[in-house]
């Protein structure tokens, strides 16, 4: 969502390091079978403000706020 890039800004300890996030919500989806469409790779702050307060905006709704 943001481009933060864990690497060059870690070295190696943050190569290859990122979070998931499920767009549907847990509480929302119940229980079944996640799929990789059910999920968005996204770094740590993004995913952190993500779950700060409903309403939960989606990983397009992030990008957008981050990009103005």
């Amino acid at each position: 969502m943001c481009g933060f890039d864990f690497s060059a800004v870690y070295g190696e300890r943050g190569q290859g390091y990122i979070e998931c996030h499920h767009v549907v919500p847990l509480h929302e989806a119940g229980e079944g079978t996640t799929r990789l469409a059910d999920l968005a790779l996204i770094c740590s702050n993004c995913h952190r403000m993500v779950h700060r307060c409903a309403p939960w905006p989606t990983p397009a709704e992030l990008r957008t706020l981050v990009q103005k």
